[in-house]
C-alpha cells in the first residue's frame, strides 16, 4: 500500500467544496432551517472524498482486477444522501416543510462530487443557479402566483384579548389584503368569543400561518385555499 500525496488540483477542489457548500448552508441557516452550515459542508466533503475514492481507490491499493468499478461508489452517494434529506422533511398541519433544505443538501452532495471530478466551472455555475433560484426566481414566482389565489381563514378566538386585531395586523404586515366575510358568537365551558371567516388575497405562507396560530386567545384556526376563477 502506497501513501498518496494529494495533488494541487485536489486541494483546490476541496477548498471549492468547502466554500460553496458553506455558502449554501449559510443561506439555509440565515432562513432558520435545521440543516445549516455544518450539515451542508459535511455532506459536500463526504461526497468529495467518496468520489475521489471511487476514482483513485484502485490505484492507491494497487488493485489489478478488472472487476473494479469506481462508479458504483459515486452512484451510492445519490441514493444515500436521500436518507439525510428525508430527515429534514416534516409534515405538519397539512403542510410539508423542509423540501428546499433537503434539495439544498442534495445540491451540496452534487457540488462535492463535481469538484472531486475537477468540474470546477460546472459547480460554480450550479451554485450560482442555486442562489438565483432561492433568492430571485422563487420569491418572484411567489409574488406573481399569489395574485391568482385566495384563501379563507376560519378563526375562533376569545373575547377581550385583541386576538382578531392582532391576526389581521400580522396579515397586513406580511402584505396581504383581508376581508372579514362572516362572524358569529361562540363560547366554551369557561370562555366566550367569536368565530370569523377572513378572506386573504394570496397564497398564505406557513410562517405567517404559524405566527397567527401562536397569538394569545386564538382557540382554533383552519385554512381553506382555492384558486381564483
Amino acid at each position: 500500500m502506497t501513501f498518496v500525496i494529494p495533488q494541487l488540483s485536489q486541494y483546490v477542489s476541496l477548498a471549492l467544496t468547502l466554500i460553496l457548500c458553506g455558502c449554501i448552508g449559510l443561506e439555509r441557516e440565515y432562513h432558520g432551517k435545521n440543516a445549516g452550515i455544518r450539515t451542508n459542508i459535511l455532506v459536500g466533503l463526504g461526497s468529495w472524498l467518496f468520489s475521489l475514492s471511487s476514482v483513485l481507490g484502485a490505484n492507491a491499493i494497487h488493485v489489478t482486477s478488472q472487476s473494479w468499478d469506481g462508479s458504483r461508489i459515486a452512484a451510492q452517494i445519490v441514493s444515500g444522501i436521500g436518507f439525510i434529506g428525508a430527515g429534514v422533511i416534516f409534515y405538519n398541519k397539512s403542510r410539508v416543510k423542509g423540501l428546499t433544505t433537503a434539495a439544498g443538501i442534495w445540491v451540496s452532495a452534487a457540488i462535492g462530487m463535481g469538484a472531486a471530478f475537477n468540474l470546477q466551472i460546472l459547480v460554480l455555475l450550479v451554485t450560482f443557479c442555486y442562489f438565483l433560484t432561492v433568492l430571485v426566481i422563487a420569491p418572484s414566482a411567489y409574488r406573481l402566483l399569489r395574485r391568482f389565489h385566495i384563501c379563507v381563514l376560519h378563526i375562533t378566538y376569545e373575547n377581550g384579548k385583541g386576538s382578531l386585531r392582532n391576526a389581521l395586523l400580522k396579515l397586513s404586515e406580511a402584505g396581504f389584503e383581508t376581508q372579514v366575510l362572516s362572524s358569529h358568537q361562540v363560547s366554551g365551558d369557561s370562555w366566550a368569543g367569536a368565530s370569523v371567516d377572513v378572506r386573504v388575497d394570496g397564497n398564505l405562507p406557513s410562517n405567517v400561518f404559524d405566527s397567527i396560530v401562536q397569538i394569545e386567545g386564538i382557540r382554533d384556526i383552519t385554512l381553506d385555499e382555492e384558486a381564483e376563477s
